[in-house]
């Protein structure tokens, strides 16, 4: 994998803290975008649900037993090396669904009753991680690739807060994250007859044309990710060193 390098002249937000993701921010229209907790459970799945998605059923079992996103809490208090240090102790003797539930983030945008009405998943690259098993790797080398790539799973809205721009925000605090831990890439798909290609471009990603795939070669990886016919890819890389 390409190695990490510090960011010359960044001009990243000030850094978060995992106490500051548990509480959250403030968000439009009165919102507050913060971790997903075991009460959340129920009305995110019903929100992933209208967008053709749920949570995966480890991961929800994790945010119900208030381990999930483990790792990136501690990374987010700590340094790059801690949060390595952690996924591997979070890796050696538990289960690739469990060491994956601890990379994961589940933010809502609750209202002013703090419930949710907005929900985004970004989990571990499952698919990354087949191929890499099919390529040869072994299962810690290619579960390892979940500090340093995450999938945007789900993304949704209540309709009565939709155009308030709370999906974007829910984006942007999710890369905000993720970027903080030198993450490389944030990706995910849409079916291309849900046309979201101008919404993912106006929050920072590269929206490949239907059926086009991409590859993982700043990631010094052997092979790339595919799209069907009536998928639309969407990338988003961390900005090349130097």
């Amino acid at each position: 994998m390409a190695k990490r390098t510090a960011k010359k002249g960044s001009s990243r937000p000030v850094r978060l803290s995992a106490d500051r993701l548990r509480k959250g921010w403030p968000g439009p229209a009165g919102t507050r975008v913060r971790l997903a907790t075991a009460a959340d459970t129920d009305t995110v799945d019903a929100l992933l649900d209208t967008a053709g998605a749920r949570l995966i059923p480890a991961l929800r079992s994790s945010i119900e037993q208030g381990t999930a996103g483990a790792t990136l809490l501690d990374g987010l208090d700590g340094t790059t090396k801690t949060f390595f240090q952690d996924f591997a102790r979070r890796t050696v003797g538990h289960s690739m669904a469990e060491s994956m539930a601890s990379v994961s983030l589940t933010l809502v945008a609750a209202d002013e009753q703090d419930r949710p009405i907005g929900a985004l998943s970004v989990t571990a690259p499952g698919t990354i991680i087949e191929r890499a098993l099919e390529h040869g790797y072994s299962n810690v080398q290619a579960v390892t690739l979940s500090v340093a790539t995450g999938k945007v799973h789900g993304l949704a809205v209540a309709e009565k807060a939709r155009g308030q721009g709370l999906a974007s925000f829910l984006l942007k605090r999710a890369w905000q994250v993720y970027d903080q831990l030198d993450y490389f890439l944030l990706y995910g798909s849409f079916e291309t007859e849900r046309d979201l290609g101008a919404f993912y471009k106006g929050s920072g990603y590269i929206v490949h044309a239907p059926g086009e795939g991409f590859l993982l070669d700043r990631m010094e990886l052997p092979f790339g990710i595919n799209a069907g016919p009536d998928q639309c890819v969407f990338t988003r890389w961390r900005p090349s060193a130097g």
